[in-house]
């Protein structure tokens, strides 16, 4: 006989057992439920490459193929709530003409202070507190976010990074590790 734990508190209700991203959603794993998939979160025009899950967030880094008239896909930070079940928030990336591979997001953090998203191009930092300006998810890229900081330089090489009190390490194969502190 299997027995299912219940989740008792609101944040432990936030929580989840995993994320992970198919071409067409965004699927939260919850192993309380016979499928294993708690919930699915349809995600349209947009290619996956990081995503971290955080209390009722989920950030996604992507390319979005949804705006017409680009010759490019445009490298984006998705927020996602659980609780809402929807996208809340984007965070665009400035434009660049480099290959996509240079421009592919390869690490997310975020909390209700500050969102993060690195590629080749830098670590750039968004200002998640203003994000109570009303949003249109239709595509216009107007309804993003501003880019707050900026650390490294524009050809990192497989980038990451590290963040705690304030202070931001990027890391990249091809360099020495470099810090500064977001304020």
């Amino acid at each position: 006989m299997l027995a299912f734990e219940c989740r008792a508190t609101s944040a432990e209700a936030e929580e989840n057992d995993g994320v992970f991203c198919t071409p067409d959603s965004i699927n939260v794993l919850d192993f309380r439920n016979p499928s294993g998939i708690g919930l699915k979160i349809p995600k349209i025009g947009v290619s996956v490459q990081s995503v971290l899950t955080r209390g009722d967030s989920i950030y996604i880094g992507c390319a979005n193929t949804r705006f017409a008239g680009k010759k490019h896909p445009c490298p984006q930070v998705q927020h996602f709530s659980l609780r809402k079940q929807r996208l809340v928030n984007t965070y665009s990336l400035p434009e660049s003409n480099s290959h996509s591979h240079h421009s592919a997001i390869t690490q997310v953090w975020g909390n209700s202070n500050l969102v993060m998203g690195v590629c080749g191009l830098g670590l750039f930092a968004f200002d998640a507190s203003k994000d109570d300006s009303p949003q249109s998810f239709t595509g216009d890229i107007s309804s993003t976010q501003k880019v707050k900081d900026v650390i490294g330089s524009d050809d990192l090489y497989s980038p990451s990074f590290d963040y705690l009190a304030s202070c931001a390490l990027l890391i990249s194969r091809d360099r020495p590790a470099l810090w500064k502190q977001l304020l």
